[in-house]
């Protein structure tokens, strides 16, 4: 079977499930599609992960050209959007393949977006289900909200961490938490800013503050100033080799998806610290809190070495349900439910 794999964007999360996906069905072709919307970072692209690397013109209706003529040539068994934006593009371009979609967040849960915003594409996302054969959902959460949509082929296929390294993360004095991804609205470094002052108020406990990633000046400019460490974009192993180095993992994102960063923090044995949401609640993340006050008494806590061994463990146990074994079941699952002659208008 060939895929063709379609994203938006090369660097950060959803290339790297898209990485992990791959890495768990060697048994089928996978050719990669970029459409490089915004600013992205090459670097963890990986090409010789696929057969083939195709970069789309920028411009929707150049995109939806060059796409079909891509298509036409590599005559792929099904066409795997992930992303809205990706999404869209596929699923307008009138393809005569099977098309599988994973949103890796829907956009209509974005919180920088107005209501009216938010309720327009979920319009969008409606309108479209015709012209989807399966939905790939990466989450519990991601797939009610599919199946509301209207989705009727949808499958769970959970993400997973791609080859963690053998080091894993150990007791440390003073406590080290760090952050990974693009620094921004989604991300939300406001809520790790008022996690740190928090545990600065409540308290008397030695904590260093480092953000593995790069992206908007304000953001970064607010982290450097409140004594956050800034790396600046990372090759994945060097994230990895930072992660395992750390004591604690703090996740702050006000939307998500089933964040790679998570099971790569997970599988070094990083405790976690994650801002509760829906969609890591349905995952059932370890370490979760409400508020910023709870992540913070959360990360006090770790200072008790047996607490912090607890948490390491739960870290494990978490990474250890998400196996390549179980992702390539439910994906080839998917990739088989796409019935080829579902009817589009």
């Amino acid at each position: 079977m060939r895929v063709l794999h379609v994203v938006e964007a090369v660097g950060g999360g959803t290339l790297s499930a898209v990485l992990g996906m791959v890495d768990a069905t060697p048994g089928l072709e996978h050719h990669l599609v970029v459409w490089p919307r915004r600013e992205h970072v090459a670097a963890d692209m990986e090409p010789a992960a696929f057969s083939g690397v195709h970069v789309l013109p920028s411009g929707l209706p150049r995109a939806v050209h060059a796409l079909r003529t891509t298509v036409a040539a590599r005559r792929p068994d099904v066409v795997h959007a992930h992303s809205s934006y990706a999404g869209m593009l596929v699923r307008s371009a009138g393809l005569d393949t099977r098309i599988a979609y994973s949103p890796h967040c829907f956009g209509f849960e974005r919180q920088d977006l107005s209501a009216t915003g938010r309720a327009g594409v979920r319009r969008i996302e409606r309108a479209l289900v015709r012209r989807t054969d399966v939905l790939v959902a990466c989450s519990p959460h991601e797939a009610r909200l599919a199946e509301e949509l209207g989705h009727q082929h949808v499958v769970l296929v959970p993400n997973r961490a791609l080859r963690p390294p053998a080091a894993t993360a150990r007791p440390g004095h003073p406590l080290r938490a760090v952050a990974v991804g693009r620094i921004g609205a989604q991300k939300d470094w406001r809520f790790l800013l008022a996690v740190k002052a928090s545990h600065e108020r409540r308290h008397d406990v030695p904590v260093t503050w480092q953000w593995l990633g790069n992206g908007d000046a304000e953001g970064r400019s607010a982290l450097r100033a409140a004594g956050v460490e800034v790396s600046g974009w990372l090759p994945r192993p060097q994230v990895l080799e930072q992660l395992a180095t750390a004591q604690a993992y703090v996740h702050t994102a006000a939307w998500e998806a089933a964040p790679v960063s998570i099971l790569e923090a997970a599988a070094v044995g990083l405790p976690m610290l994650v801002r509760s949401i829906p969609t890591l609640a349905s995952l059932a993340v370890p370490g979760l809190g409400a508020t910023p006050a709870d992540l913070a008494d959360g990360l006090a806590a770790l200072q008790d070495p047996l607490r912090w061994a607890a948490a390491r463990a739960a870290s494990q146990q978490f990474s250890a349900a998400h196996t390549a074994a179980d992702q390539r079941v439910a994906l080839e699952a998917a990739y088989d439910r796409s019935p080829a002659g579902l009817i589009r208008s």
